[in-house]
């Protein structure tokens, strides 16, 4: 079985992870060399080669709008039950 690897983070940043590595966090990805190329990576997987050739990955997006802006819906009120209505 393969050691999991993870890229050396710099205050909280990760480098920037080679094919082979393990993904540090789930992001659009994008080969350093070609920032329009990206791709959707979980976290845990093996970062891709791009053509059979092994690449440095830069991250596009960590975080999506909706995680930012919290939850499109509001929580019902404290105590709210069906059976109360």
């Amino acid at each position: 079985m393969k050691k999991r690897t993870h890229p050396q983070h710099t205050a909280g940043i990760p480098q920037s992870p080679r094919t082979g590595d393990h993904c540090p966090f789930n992001g659009w990805w994008a080969p350093s060399n070609d920032e329009k190329n990206t791709h959707f990576i979980t976290e845990g997987s093996l970062m891709p080669s791009i053509n059979g050739s092994a690449v440095v990955w830069k991250l596009i997006v960590r975080r999506l709008r909706w995680e930012e802006e919290g939850p499109a819906h509001d929580l019902p009120p404290r105590g709210f039950a069906l059976d109360t209505i």
